[in-house]
């Protein structure tokens, strides 16, 4: 490479980097990636790219990844784009950090210990477990999490398994316990909201796979920032690999509570309320690609086409 190039490019950087961070409303595109992010090379990949709105894992609070410079890299990738953490609100984690190794796990037949943690995930990903997410404990563990997520310099949240009030197991447990599962999560959702503003009054919360909720919780849409929904027109099978066809191209099923026209009727709505929609879908081939972007933009959505695994960005 020349001098010349190497001036080209330098030039292009600092274009980009001087480029304004856009409003959660203004995005047009955003991306995910929840794993290899500690990879040199895909971490580069995360700071070359032109998204408008990133969403990654807090990678330190993964077990042997404790010493990531997550703070730095968050500072490096807010420049010119926003950056939310993802959080799941709805589930433990094995394999992260707060995961004691007192705790026992549950199986589908028994509660795990601590009790909140209420069976094994029901698509099938290693390590998941649905909680009672109105237990105190979890709460208190949650508030951990948000408390270091703002601290680390993110623009917000990014909450995943909300869904978890349509779990079975999760409804059978909040109703022995006397609580309502839906108003339970929204009431979870505005306390996460609270306490991250207490610090950070313009820090950021969407919710995944909520519209649902908003729905039948309508004073939810003053405590959520957006909403993004998982498979509207494709998904991929939990645990594939990337280069699995089982990872990408699987038709959502035409019928349903969680079919495609049910879910662009509930982000239509939830869109109504003023809040941005976002989506992702899990496609590989041009055509069904080309389907889900068709999809989303019709209903103002905002797409981003990957594979299950999401450990890496797409054409990567």
């Amino acid at each position: 490479m020349g001098r010349g190039t190497i001036a080209v490019w330098l030039w292009i950087g600092a274009c980009a980097s001087t480029a304004p961070r856009p409003a959660l409303p203004e995005v047009q595109t955003w991306a995910m990636q929840l794993t290899g992010i500690d990879d040199p090379r895909r971490m580069e990949r995360l700071e070359e790219s032109d998204y408008q709105l990133l969403v990654i894992d807090q990678v330190d609070s993964v077990r042997g990844l404790e010493g990531f410079k997550t703070a730095e890299l968050v500072k490096r990738l807010r420049e010119r784009r926003l950056v939310l953490a993802y959080l799941n609100v709805g589930q433990a984690e094995e394999y992260r950090t707060h995961w004691s190794t007192q705790w026992r796990a549950p199986t589908k037949e028994k509660r795990g210990d601590p009790p909140f943690l209420l069976t094994v995930d029901p698509d099938g990903w290693k390590g998941d477990y649905p909680v009672a997410y109105w237990d105190k404990n979890w709460i208190e563990l949650l508030h951990r999490r948000i408390d270091r997520i703002v601290g680390l310099g993110f623009d917000g949240v990014y909450c995943d398994w909300v869904l978890g009030y349509e779990d079975p197991t999760v409804v059978q447990a909040a109703r022995a316990a006397g609580v309502d599962p839906r108003a339970a999560m929204a009431s979870l959702l505005r306390d996460l909201r609270i306490r991250a503003h207490a610090r950070n009054p313009g820090f950021l919360l969407v919710m995944q796979n909520g519209a649902g909720l908003l729905l039948s919780n309508p004073e939810l849409a003053a405590w959520v920032d957006g909403v993004s929904q998982e498979a509207v027109s494709f998904y991929g099978k939990a645990g594939a690999k990337w280069d699995d066809p089982a990872s990408t191209d699987r038709p959502i099923p035409a019928t349903g509570d969680w079919s495609t026209e049910t879910l662009m009727q509930r982000l239509r709505a939830a869109s109504g309320m003023g809040l941005p929609i976002f989506v992702i879908d899990y496609a590989a081939k041009p055509e069904n690609i080309a389907l889900a972007r068709r999809r989303a933009g019709s209903i103002g959505a905002i797409p981003f086409i990957s594979r299950a695994p999401l450990d890496r960005l797409p054409n990567d």
